[in-house]
């Protein structure tokens, strides 16, 4: 899960730059920019969930061309520009990573609540404050009256304009220079646009792209309010002088609203954008501003997402008294150089492969527990006095026993890993070992001699699916070796004719492949 927020944030920050680059473009051209602002949130959302779970089908008159029916979105990304591949390479094994990804949905969901907790609170507020104001006709418009508060629109369904006690005070043409900046709002739409911004961050209220996105889109609306008062016929040197004294007498904080009343230095920025001469072959510099901004999001498109595994509803969980499961807490030897690690927590079990980060299993029986972020089931042995001797992983098809170890081998496995890791050097054999696996599987005939048992049977069920991909994407040019992941895998990034790919390879001390898995990339 901390993978994808990753993933999601890295997205966010790229439609974030596009969404930058588009506004300076229609700034230059005099149009409206709050739309790109909006379309940035939508799909700061929208790109991570579909790339992720979503799949096309492919027309009937491409199928000849194309030959899988249905392709995955995530297939066609780029796995060199996969956040997965950056953790892998750097810190996913620490212990502050695996914590911060075994509660990292709970943290998810504990921001949503108080986000939107926060905004019923503010929203509640707003309601109790409007009792207080008073009701005044000015323009020939019923508005809001407030010692503290405005100018804004307030209201969602039925927007109404609150206006600070002072502007009655001051000169006819800034107040209707106010009432048109005002209303200008409400017949934009622009107090439910910011609403919808707003109901959309509750839903990744810790992507902090968004926020800054957020704050652009209010900056964007005041911007293009500007624009549509001065094309209206009020002249610039009322409505900045309206703008002066609504900066001087700053106003309460009324939540999320549009509004005259900003911060001194937006106001300044605002004065310096009307004053701002068109710019010089502006149709040229918006071309290439659309084209860097176009740019831009498809590249956000091809950041390349974790796979997330379905979650099982298949297992129902079912009540172990602690004693029970204390006893399966312990290291199982999974392969030379990786262990899984057992804990309980409370009323289940946490697993932990190497490299990787905690698992929550449930029990589904004494000895037999399920995932429920991943299709896979464990079954602990326990032999007739009671003394558990080893943990059968259960997952697509296959069984892999994991003998119980000591701490003692634990720790030495984990030494000669560590050292490993730190020397960032490839296994000696290992490029070209995957030089050859690579021709074989491409030809459709796999060099099983080289691969463990394990991996022999794994690689039959799944030699049609990556012969096509590797069939998609051509022969190989070039073979890079790139690092040692977290569990002792070399990696290597590959690059063909037409696409890339990324493999992990773990040769066993008998030079035998125990462990091989690819990411294919256009």
């Amino acid at each position: 899960m901390l993978t994808w927020m990753i993933y999601a944030v890295s997205v966010s920050a790229v439609l974030s730059v596009a969404a930058l680059i588009a506004e300076h473009s229609a700034r230059d051209r005099r149009s409206p920019s709050r739309g790109f602002w909006l379309l940035a949130i939508v799909a700061s959302l929208a790109i991570p969930a579909l790339m992720t779970s979503v799949s096309i089908e492919i027309p009937e008159d491409l199928k000849p061309s194309v030959p899988p029916n249905v392709i995955a979105l995530h297939k066609i990304t780029s796995t060199r520009l996969s956040p997965a591949v950056w953790v892998e390479n750097h810190d996913s094994g620490s212990s502050t990573f695996q914590y911060a990804e075994l509660h990292a949905k709970d943290v998810w969901l504990g921001a949503s609540i108080l986000m939107i907790l926060a905004l019923l609170i503010s929203a509640t507020h707003l309601q109790w404050r409007k009792r207080q104001w008073t009701v005044a006709s000015v323009c020939g418009v019923s508005v809001y009256l407030s010692s503290d508060a405005g100018p804004a629109v307030v209201g969602l369904l039925r927007p109404q304009i609150v206006l600070p006690a002072w502007l009655l005070d001051s000169p006819l043409e800034q107040q209707a220079a106010v009432m048109a900046h005002e209303s200008s709002h409400i017949d934009a739409h622009d107090p439910r646009l910011l609403t919808i911004a707003l109901c959309l961050i509750a839903l990744m209220p810790w992507n902090l792209p968004l926020w800054w996105q957020l704050r652009r889109l209010r900056y964007a609306i005041e911007v293009d309010c500007d624009a549509r008062v001065l094309e209206a016929g009020h002249r610039f040197s009322v409505y900045g002088e309206t703008l002066i004294a609504v900066g001087e007498r700053q106003s309460r904080y009324i939540g999320s609203v549009a509004g005259m009343s900003e911060s001194r230095s937006f106001l300044e920025r605002r004065l310096k954008l009307m004053l701002r001469k068109p710019a010089k072959r502006k149709l040229l510099i918006a071309v290439l501003l659309g084209c860097m901004s176009i740019t831009l999001v498809t590249l956000a498109a091809q950041v390349s997402p974790p796979i997330m595994n379905e979650a099982s509803s298949e297992h129902t969980q079912v009540p172990v008294a602690a004693e029970i499961l204390d006893r399966y807490v312990g290291t199982y030897k999974f392969t030379g150089t990786a262990v899984m690690k057992v804990r309980r927590e409370g009323d289940h079990l946490a697993l932990q492969l190497t490299g990787q980060g905690w698992v929550e299993e449930y029990p589904m029986s004494n000895t037999e527990f399920f995932a429920k972020v991943v299709k896979a089931t464990q079954t602990f042995v326990v032999d007739d006095q009671g003394h558990v001797t080893a943990l059968i992983h259960h997952q697509n098809g296959r069984d892999i026993t994991m003998p119980r170890i000591d701490s003692a081998e634990a720790e030495k496995m984990e030494a000669t890993l560590a050292a490993k890791v730190k020397s960032q050097t490839a296994t000696p054999g290992s490029e070209s070992a995957l030089r050859r696996n690579i021709d074989g599987l491409q030809s459709g005939n796999p060099l099983y001699a080289e691969m463990s048992t394990g991996l022999q049977e794994a690689t039959r069920e799944q030699l049609p699916r990556i012969k096509e991909d590797l069939d998609r994407i051509g022969p190989v040019e070039n073979v890079r070796f790139v690092g040692v992941g977290n569990q002792g895998w070399d990696i290597y990034q590959v690059t063909h004719d037409s696409g890339s790919s990324t493999w992990r390879i773990h040769l066993a001390d008998n030079g035998i492949i125990d462990g091989l898995l690819v990411q294919v990339g256009p």
